[in-house]
This record gives structure tokens, C-alpha cells and sequence, in this order.
């Protein structure tokens, strides 16, 4: 009886250091207030602050505590982010109920001082981390004052240390001005062996980095017991177990995008024990369903500032139609992709026009497309002064120049599509690589509006190649002669913030007055009508590399959610 006793005692004692805490997580909402723009069904702010709410108030019967974390990326993406010039951004997050928030790219691609006039213009009242983002420059002290490292929440007598870590890829770093962003894994790996020495029980990583890069963050740490990843878009079913610096499995999860899905678990946390969940789903979120009344009527009033900035019938303008889905891919050809491209080189004129797939937004679902459809499926916008977005360069380049980037961009395998050039790829016993490529995914081969049941993918070029008979417009490129060369503005100030080499090149480039959100528009308008046909002529194969992966990631099931 006195053993039995004891027992007793001993199991009520250990146990009284566990904790169990519900999760609620989210990544790469886009400013997506009213739905996922493919498919109206799904998504919507409101909907996920209803579900939101009924989850925590579920666990909240049963003891539990919840915690809000989204994993960076909240603002550019969507014309809803133009709403009061961004600020409307860090108030719909705070509606949202968010307890800490990683900043993502998409979150500094304003620049530091316009960042730095927000946070101080209104302050964020959710925990804003990101432990790589460095201020430099000493007049940002909002940045300095309201985006931290780390911060800790107590569950239950247990310490949960929640970092925020931030992507450094040179395609988005360059643009926050007046800062530094370390590399992610490195700081994570320090600074987690910090927080637990510090009296974190757990640590918990928000990455915006990409599935990639969180694997590596993983890898290098120690003392990181859950990452909460973003970046990628990919919706993660159940989490990837990955072995960290000492051989112990620790899980990466991530939702997707576009408030597709809302990241739900319950972790059991006992002290000097491993993390241990409890339950893991991702929920879908439906637009029909149970919606927030708050959150609805901020959604209604911000749609009232864009009718009231933009026009709302110049919003809704039919310009065209499509039979097709218009897909934004890094991996497949399009025509939706290769419009862009020609849209870029049509609007001012030009010879040949560089486009880069990276940069879309949205894809657009099958029927009309209207302007703000456009707007949204390229949503970039530097400065929020340029409420049409990005503009479009131009300059005139000698065929001798012409080809070194041609080659310097296929060679370095850049995201990067082409209208009006074609050129063949060549392997080492100077055969012509096939790249051949289809337009749509095999799924929607038989579909009635692709009469050449176009199949396959574009998946870049995985060996070594050279470029041989580069051609503009089918003609050979003449050494002296200047060619005009047309791109968005993303690629060049883009490029002139990251290589000398590209600054050198288009050291004597020119701003026009003409944006890729009219030159979109008004190639659609010309287009009509755009279905599976759209292209296809003696170039249309032959019009990029894009870059891939040449070791596939094992995830349980990804998904790259350009086309969510």
C-alpha cells in the first residue's frame, strides 16, 4: 500500500510540470481579406478569425491555452494591401488576434524607411519577430523598437521562447535598405542555445525561409524543438520529421497560402522532455462558412478605400476572357506567363522583353478578367506612392551585350522568361537539349478548350549546356546593331541592387511611363479571348530556363502555391 502510495506521488509529481498548449498557425496570407482568388470558395479572413475563435474557445473548455502565430508574409500580394498605404495591414492582424507574428519578405518590400514610418505610424500590439532582420540605419528606431529577436509566453508554469527568422535570399534582401538579414539557420542555432539558457523550456521557430531553408535550420540547431515555417506555400498534411544537429527527429509545418488552410495542434510540453504533439491537421477554410462580423465590416471598409483610390468601375472593367485557367508558375511554361511576357515588350515598343514568373501573384480562374483580376495577378509595388505598381524599363542594348545577358541569365538558370528570342541549348557532345515544354498540367490535357491536348512540364535544364543561335524575332543577332530590351521594374532595380555585372549592363536603362499592370490590361484587351492556343508558334518552346531543384524534395505533401 505505502509503494502504491508513493507511486502516487511520484506520477502527480512529475506530471505537474506538463502543459498542454493548441497552436493555431498560418503563413503567407497575402492580404487575401476576401478569398483565394482561383477559387471563391476558399479563404477569406473572416471565416479564419471565426474558426479561429471556435478552436480556441473549444480548448479553452477543456483547459487549454491557444496561441496565434503566423509565419510571415501579411502584407504585399493583393490590391488589398494598397488599402491606406499598407497600414491597414498591421490592424487586420491585430483583429485577427495574432499573439506573434515572423516577418516575411513580402513585409519589407516597401523598403527600411517606409517599414520604419509604418511601425512607427502604428505600432504593431502582436509580437513582431525576425532575429536575422537588422536595422542599420540609426534613424530606424521603430524597426529597432518593435521587431525583436525573440519573445517567451508562459503555458502552465512551462516557458515557450517563440524566434522569428526571415529569409536572406539575394532576390529579396537588397530592397531592405538601411538593413542587414543574417543568415537564418546560423542565427537560429545561436540564438536558440541562448533562449533555452535564458529559462525557455521550448523553443519555437516562425521561418519565413521555404521548406528548404527550414530544413537546414533544423539540421544546424540543437536546441529548436518546433519550426513553423512559410516562404514556400507549401501545405505541409502532417509534420516533417527532420533530424537536427544531434540526431533527434523535430518537426517542420507550414499551411500553404492565401488562408487555404489553418494550422492546428496540440503539443504536450513537459519540462526536460521532447515536445510531443498531441494532434496535427491542417483545416480548410471555406468562405461560406461561419464569419466574423468585425472582421467583415474592416474587409467592406478597406474595399471602400480602393473603390475610393482607384474607381470601383475602373476596378471591375471586363477586359477580356479566358477559357482557361491563367496559372503564375516557376516550374511550367504558360500562357498566362508567356502574355506577360509579351505584354512587357508590346507596351513600349521593344525588340525582345525579359519577365520573370517569380514576381506573379494569383492565378486567375476560368471566365471574365477584369482589372483588378490583373492587379492581382502581378501584385508588386515598391514605393506605395506608384499605386499602379511597378513600371517598366527600357534600354538599348548592342547585339554584342544582348548576348552575354541572354546567356549570363540562361546560364545562371534565373527565373526568367523571354518574349521575341529564341536560341537552342547544347550539351557537351553538342546535341540539342530538348526543352520542349507543354502549357498546362497533365490533368487538364483532355479539356474541350485544349484542342492540341498539350502534356507535360518545364523543369529547367538539370546538366551543364552552352547557347548557341540566339535569334531575335527569328534573325541572327547582329553584333553592332542595338537592340531594345524591355523589362518590369523588379528585374531591374532589382539587378542593379544585387550584381555589378547586371548594373554594368543596364547602366544606361530608362524608366517609362507605362506600368505592368496596364500593359497587362491592355494586351488582354488586344488578346480578346485567351485559351491553351495562346503562343504557339515556331518560339514558343523556346523562351526560358527556369531554375528547379536538382535534387527533388521528400515532403509528405507539397505544394508550391503559385497557382493558389
Amino acid at each position: 500500500m505505502k509503494s502504491i502510495l508513493l507511486f502516487a506521488i511520484s506520477f502527480l509529481q512529475i506530471n505537474s510540470f506538463a502543459a498542454v498548449v493548441q497552436i493555431l498557425h498560418t503563413n503567407d496570407l497575402h492580404s487575401y481579406y476576401d478569398h483565394t482568388i482561383i477559387d471563391p470558395t476558399r479563404g477569406s479572413y473572416a471565416a479564419l478569425k471565426a474558426k479561429m475563435d471556435e478552436l480556441e474557445a473549444l480548448a479553452a473548455r477543456e483547459g487549454v491555452s491557444t496561441l496565434r502565430f503566423d509565419a510571415g508574409d501579411f502584407l504585399d500580394g493583393n490590391l488589398y494591401y494598397m488599402a491606406d498605404r499598407g497600414r491597414r495591414g498591421f490592424r487586420m492582424m491585430e483583429r485577427m488576434g495574432y499573439d506573434a507574428i515572423a516577418v516575411g519578405n513580402h513585409d519589407w518590400l516597401m523598403g527600411g524607411s517606409e517599414l520604419n514610418q509604418m511601425l512607427e505610424e502604428q505600432p504593431p500590439t502582436f509580437h513582431y519577430l525576425g532575429a536575422n532582420f537588422k536595422a542599420v540605419n540609426p534613424l530606424f528606431t521603430s524597426i529597432k523598437k518593435h521587431i525583436r529577436p525573440y519573445t517567451s509566453f508562459n503555458v502552465d508554469g512551462v516557458t515557450i521562447g517563440v524566434m522569428g527568422l526571415t529569409t536572406n535570399e539575394i532576390a529579396y534582401k537588397w530592397r531592405f535598405t538601411g538593413g542587414d538579414i543574417d543568415a537564418p539557420a546560423k542565427v537560429g542555432d545561436k540564438l536558440s542555445t541562448q533562449m533555452k539558457k535564458k529559462g525557455n523550456d521550448f523553443v519555437i521557430a516562425l521561418s519565413h525561409v521555404g521548406l528548404s531553408g527550414d530544413r537546414k535550420i533544423i539540421k544546424k540547431s540543437s536546441d529548436i524543438d518546433l519550426l513553423i515555417g512559410g516562404h514556400s506555400h507549401t501545405a505541409i498534411m502532417q509534420p516533417l520529421m527532420v533530424r537536427n544537429a544531434n540526431g533527434n527527429f523535430r518537426p517542420i509545418v507550414q499551411t500553404g497560402a492565401h488562408v487555404r488552410f489553418l494550422g492546428q495542434m496540440k503539443l504536450e510540453l513537459i519540462k526536460g522532455k521532447p515536445l510531443k504533439i498531441l494532434d496535427y491537421k491542417l483545416i480548410p477554410i471555406y468562405s461560406g462558412e461561419t464569419r466574423d462580423a468585425s472582421v467583415d465590416q474592416f474587409v467592406s471598409d478597406s474595399r471602400e478605400m480602393l473603390n475610393s483610390e482607384y474607381g470601383e468601375d475602373y476596378l471591375a472593367e471586363i477586359l477580356g476572357y479566358t477559357r482557361i485557367k491563367l496559372r503564375n508558375s516557376e516550374s511550367i511554361l504558360t500562357p498566362w506567363t508567356r502574355l506577360i511576357s509579351d505584354a512587357v515588350k508590346d507596351a513600349v515598343d521593344a525588340d525582345i522583353s525579359f519577365h520573370s514568373p517569380m514576381f506573379g501573384g494569383a492565378s486567375l480562374p476560368v471566365g471574365k478578367v477584369t482589372r483588378e483580376m490583373v492587379f492581382n495577378s502581378y501584385p508588386r509595388v515598391f514605393d506605395l506612392d506608384d499605386k499602379y505598381g511597378w513600371a517598366i524599363y527600357k534600354v538599348d542594348i548592342h547585339g554584342v551585350i544582348l548576348k552575354s545577358l541572354i546567356r549570363l541569365i540562361l546560364k545562371g538558370q534565373f527565373p526568367v522568361t523571354f518574349s521575341g528570342v529564341t536560341f537552342d541549348l547544347i550539351d557537351d557532345r553538342n546535341e540539342i537539349i530538348d526543352i520542349n515544354t507543354s502549357v498546362i498540367p497533365r490533368s487538364e490535357a483532355d479539356d474541350e478548350s485544349n484542342p492540341l491536348g498539350l502534356i507535360g512540364q518545364f523543369l529547367g535544364i538539370d546538366r551543364d549546356f552552352d547557347v548557341v543561335n540566339i535569334r531575335v524575332h527569328g534573325e541572327p543577332i547582329l553584333p553592332h546593331r542595338q537592340y531594345r530590351v524591355s523589362m518590369p521594374e523588379g528585374i531591374v532595380v532589382g539587378g542593379l541592387g544585387m550584381t555589378g555585372s547586371v548594373r554594368y549592363l543596364l547602366r544606361r536603362i530608362s524608366k517609362t511611363d507605362m506600368t505592368m499592370w496596364e500593359a497587362i490590361s491592355k494586351k488582354v484587351q488586344e488578346v480578346g479571348i485567351i485559351d491553351y492556343s495562346y503562343g504557339i508558334g515556331d518560339d514558343f518552346y523556346r523562351t526560358s530556363v527556369l531554375k528547379v531543384p536538382r535534387k527533388k524534395e521528400k515532403v509528405l505533401i507539397p505544394y508550391r502555391a503559385i497557382d493558389l
